[in-house]
């Protein structure tokens, strides 16, 4: 029951945002609340979420690298799939599908999912885990995306992507000296941390605000097929994969292995959103994928979690 109830007060957000930008917000651009999600509140739920634990319960290479390879052949699925099945071909659509199809709702249902299911013992896992999704998929769309859009090649136009995807990214900023400042053992003013605490919790309620504002139901008549397909892939697809390959290199954790798959078996993340009006590259149809995905997510994510428990 928890679970549904997560599931409609996420609804309720994205249903106030797209009320809102049809009323009281009409005419009126939504970049300035995605560049608050993208520059200031998502870095500091990122810093928060790292920062306060030990190294030692963050990084169990193994699991982390099971994981990603199962996002990595995900993705590859998702990708070759729109290509076959879609006749797909623009190479920045392909990128934002697989990301679409492998990145999660990590901050909004992933964190009350696993942790009331598992409770304390599965934390470092579910943080190790958000963290890895978040630099390498966020991370990995936005160093693709760079990548085809610089020209040039060679050494420098190497650096100068790199500097733009990574280096200058609030999400691998963030990231980078959260796990700085939790192997230094640093104190910070108070100040500081009441700041942080105050301003990362307002990344789910606005990056679900602005979902909503910006779905365009069109975009469904157009690309209704594929966004099935990209639903599919993500609720199924890619759980199943993490599970076989945790299997198959022998991860028997328990903690790390479910915290991994229901994460896995999460709908798509807002966050995917927040890329895709950043980079300009279908943003319609990726706020669709991920309605339509959390909405079959009220029964997806009910069977893994009977299965796998």
């Amino acid at each position: 029951m928890a679970g549904i109830e997560t599931i409609l007060s996420l609804f309720f957000l994205i249903g106030l945002g797209y009320l809102g930008k049809r009323t009281v917000m009409a005419g009126h651009s939504l970049v300035p609340l995605n560049t608050f999600v993208y520059y200031f509140a998502v870095p500091a739920l990122l810093f928060n979420s790292v920062y306060k634990l030990s190294l030692d319960s963050l990084f169990q290479p193994y699991y982390l690298l099971a994981f990603l390879l199962a996002a990595a052949l995900t993705a590859l699925i998702a990708g070759v799939g729109c290509v076959v099945l879609f006749k797909e071909r623009d190479r920045e659509v392909l990128i934002f599908r697989a990301l679409n199809g492998t990145f999660s709702n990590y901050a909004y249902m992933g964190i009350p999912l696993v942790f009331g299911l598992l409770g304390e013992a599965a934390y470092g896992a579910m943080v190790s885990i958000i963290l890895l999704g978040n630099l390498f998929q966020i991370g990995g769309t936005q160093f693709l995306i760079e990548s085809h859009r610089q020209e040039g090649k060679g050494f420098k136009q190497f650096l100068a992507i790199l500097d733009k995807s990574l280096l200058r990214s609030p999400i691998f900023l963030a990231t980078f000296f959260g796990v700085l400042v939790s192997g230094l053992s640093l104190e910070f003013p108070t100040i500081i941390v009441d700041a942080l605490d105050m301003l990362a919790p307002a990344t789910v309620p606005v990056a679900l605000f602005c979902l909503g504002a910006s779905l365009e139901f069109k975009a469904l008549q157009q690309s209704k097929i594929e966004l099935v397909w990209l639903v599919v892939v993500k609720l199924f697809i890619h759980p199943l994969l993490t599970l076989a390959i945790f299997r198959m290199a022998g991860l028997t954790d328990h903690n790390w292995l479910l915290a991994a798959v229901f994460l896995a078996a999460l709908p798509t993340g807002a966050l995917a959103h927040v890329m895709a009006l950043r980079y300009d590259v279908k943003e319609k149809e990726t706020s669709l994928t991920v309605v339509l995905s959390t909405l079959a997510s009220i029964v997806s994510v009910s069977l893994w979690v009977g299965w796998m428990m």
